[in-house]
């Protein structure tokens, strides 16, 4: 049973994130003075005295911009409040009560789900002047807090608790599927194609997934958790804290899975950021598999296909064997193609090997290949 879902909206920067973070104990979402951070829905289960409600991290919503990205970001925090059982609108203390909080407040009213209304900042002398606009938004009593500090934090979990559902059974815990690759190969296109909405935020501005954004999915009776990641790049290349933060969130993502897909693009198919991602993959012992995205544009799929079976067979012996699925991630073909490959690594993934057969493989690869003797070795 799905959980009810609260999301979390407001102007940019007003500290979403950061109250998430304080409600769920740890940093589930990233973090920085600048505003714009969050760009994605970003859910993450919450456990309150009652049961459980899944919070919605969301962008700034910038009420009449005129911005198409600032557009699009929009859009995807209105339909976090279209789908959530109720809505924690934040307003930033400090700034007061702004005529982009009022156009938020109807927005929020306008949805018919019950709201609940944060005054972030609250340990700031400067919002006293500010509760008697925050009253004329006619959102009844506020919850005053300091998200940072985590000052009265417990009067909000208690209004959450209201909207609690049943736990989630250790029987329906979901097979972490994470989604990584260089900056617009494709990834936030290819789990929108998977869920056959528009969730993630995708455009051509290389860079516009800035956090690990995790989504349940039912398929075929399996319950997934979908993860995009920010793309990587080498690290010579990131200068911005922002892009640390993320490359940091998507390695931890990494760690964290049961199956990785890494998508390429099949137009630059394999440059050296490609090759250092798979083996992070296979360097922490997860199962990988390789997506060629933007397949319809290769010309000669044949030729492509078989140069690269051979650059996996020949020259990355750390991924041989990885399998290969071509795929249009805009298109949708070849996506179903994923799923028979995911399946198969997973079983092979939690398949366990009894100490013989073990100690039996390890005798014959030590006995095929030899440790070298050492320079102070010497024959008698």
């Amino acid at each position: 049973m799905a959980l009810p879902r609260i999301a979390i909206v407001g102007r940019p920067n007003v500290g979403k994130s950061t109250l998430l973070n304080r409600l769920v104990g740890r940093r589930a979402a990233l973090v920085n003075d600048m505003p714009g951070v969050t760009r994605d829905r970003k859910y993450i289960p919450l456990t309150l005295p009652s049961g459980e409600v899944e919070l919605i991290d969301t962008a700034g919503i910038e009420v009449q911009s005129r911005d198409d990205l600032a557009k699009r970001l929009n859009a995807i925090s209105a339909a976090a409040m279209a789908e959530a059982t109720a809505i924690v609108l934040v307003i930033d203390g400090i700034a007061g009560v702004t005529p982009a909080d009022r156009g938020l407040a109807q927005m929020a009213i306008k949805s018919g789900k019950p709201i609940v209304l944060v005054v972030n900042k609250a340990d700031a002398k400067a919002t006293e002047a500010t509760l008697d606009d925050v009253y004329a938004l006619g959102l009844g009593d506020p919850v005053a807090l300091s998200a940072e500090h985590g000052q009265n934090i417990g009067r909000l979990l208690q209004a959450l608790d209201a909207y609690a559902g049943d736990e989630t059974s250790a029987e329906d815990q979901p097979l972490r599927l994470a989604i990584v690759g260089r900056p617009n190969a494709g990834k936030s296109t290819l789990v929108n194609q998977l869920l056959g909405e528009e969730r993630m935020l995708t455009g051509p501005e290389a860079g516009l997934t800035r956090e690990s954004v995790a989504t349940r999915w039912m398929h075929n009776g399996q319950l997934f958790e979908l993860v995009d990641t920010a793309g990587l790049r080498r690290k010579a290349r990131i200068t911005e804290q922002v892009e640390k933060m993320s490359a940091t969130d998507a390695i931890y993502t990494i760690t964290r899975a049961h199956v990785v897909v890494l998508v390429l693009d099949s137009t630059q198919p394999f440059e050296h950021q490609d090759r250092t991602i798979a083996a992070k993959v296979v360097d922490e012992g997860k199962p990988l598999l390789i997506a060629l995205n933007k397949w319809d544009l290769v010309e000669n799929k044949e030729e492509l296909l078989d140069e690269m079976n051979w650059q996996l067979e020949n020259n990355f012996a750390q991924v041989k064997g990885v399998p290969l699925v071509p795929i249009s991630a805009l298109r949708g073909s070849g996506i179903k193609d994923l799923f028979p490959q995911i399946e198969r690594l997973y079983t092979l993934w939690q398949t366990t090997l009894p100490t013989p057969k073990l100690n039996d493989f390890l005798a014959d690869a030590t006995e095929a290949n030899p440790h070298p003797l050492s320079k102070d070795h010497k024959s008698v």
